[in-house]
């Protein structure tokens, strides 16, 4: 499953942050499985991340907010 992290991008700040955030991808040799647009209007982007750690590193530094991890698997319930 991936690891999906939603931020805001402001209409304003659009490029600036795009070419930040490809800019800290690109340091740390991290590869997004997908960007989306969930709401353009709004500016809401969506990061698809196939590592946790990943993820969770891409939403703090961009005040993202990480809205899935994989299912617990073997878990006795």
């Amino acid at each position: 499953m991936r690891y999906i992290v939603e931020l805001a991008i402001s209409e304003q700040d659009f490029t600036d942050q795009m070419n930040t955030m490809r800019a800290w991808l690109d340091h740390r040799r991290c590869q997004p499985s997908a960007f989306r647009f969930a709401d353009s209007e709004q500016g809401v982007c969506r990061v698809h991340f196939e590592a946790e750690s990943e993820a969770e590193a891409f939403a703090r530094e961009f005040s993202g907010r990480l809205l899935s991890a994989p299912p617990l698997e073997g878990i006795i319930r």
